[in-house]
């Protein structure tokens, strides 16, 4: 078997521990003896499961990036509307990816080790200013009524979406995919409608 495909399994077996039960919980003896490779071969990869484990983390949102932005409505120059679609595709991908949106919750969620959770902000961070980066680039702003608050407006909209997308992840945790989202999307095509009745002339 080729080494990457080794790797691979590695990765797999690493999610698939992580997302079930917390950092200290887990050893690298379930992860090998799940990913059937010697704890040699993981440590050749991994120098330590801290470093496993945030590699996961990293993998995990380099996945639901990719998802996000494929095909992206890029031609919509519409910042609502690019929001919008940004907070939805983002919440589609993290539906479709169950195991991986489990892992994140708990890497999220862990607060033992500070190092993990100073790099965790950090990777987060970082895909959080490119995929605002990407969202905020090219945009329209001739709609706008006063366009010289427009780094004021799109922090209010952009907490205000984030706002939704987090209460609606805690209120429907367990619904069927096309239910939830549906709701999700409901909420930010009403939000969408309110921010351009009163920022757009």
């Amino acid at each position: 078997m080729k080494r990457n495909d080794l790797k691979g399994d590695i990765i797999r077996a690493g999610f698939k521990a992580f997302a079930k039960a917390d950092y200290q919980q887990v050893s690298t003896n379930q992860i090998v003896e799940e990913a059937r490779v010697s704890k040699g071969l993981l440590f050749h990869y991994f120098k330590s499961k801290t470093q496993l484990y945030l590699a996961l983390y990293e993998t995990a949102w380099n996945i639901i990036q990719r998802d996000t932005f494929d095909n992206f409505p890029f031609a919509n120059r519409d910042v609502f509307e690019r929001l919008k679609a940004l907070v939805l595709r983002k919440s589609a991908a993290l539906q479709k990816h169950k195991t991986l949106a489990a892992f994140i919750k708990r890497v999220h969620l862990h607060t033992a080790n500070p190092d993990i959770v100073k790099a965790r902000s950090n990777i987060y961070q970082q895909f959080q200013q490119r995929n605002y980066k990407r969202v905020f680039d090219d945009i329209d702003t001739s709609s706008f009524r006063d366009r010289d608050y427009l780094d004021e407006i799109y922090k209010i909209v952009t907490w205000t979406f984030t706002k939704i997308h987090n209460d609606w992840e805690r209120a429907h945790v367990g619904k069927e995919n096309a239910e939830a989202l549906t709701i999700l999307e409901n909420e930010l095509v009403h939000y969408t409608a309110f921010f351009k009745r009163f920022f757009y002339q």
